[in-house]
């Protein structure tokens, strides 16, 4: 796992990778560069949607057992 300096990080990104193993996960994937870009498109988000899809946008895809977890259709 690697350490990232959250005190750069905008707080609604540093509370979504405390929560979020899946944006976590993605975030430590990318290169420092990315991850700054990142960092400042969470900065000019203006409103929580537009932080979630930022969030979103770096959740690695989802494995198809989560298709599997949660609640069932019928």
């Amino acid at each position: 796992m690697m350490d990232y300096d959250f005190s750069n990080m905008p707080l609604g990104l540093a509370m979504a990778l405390a929560m979020n193993e899946r944006a976590k996960t993605g975030f430590e994937g990318l290169s420092e560069t990315e991850k700054e870009h990142v960092i400042l498109k969470c900065k000019d988000a203006k409103t929580k949607e537009e932080m979630d899809r930022i969030i979103s946008s770096i959740s690695p895809a989802e494995n198809i057992s989560d298709l599997f977890q949660g609640p069932s259709i019928g």
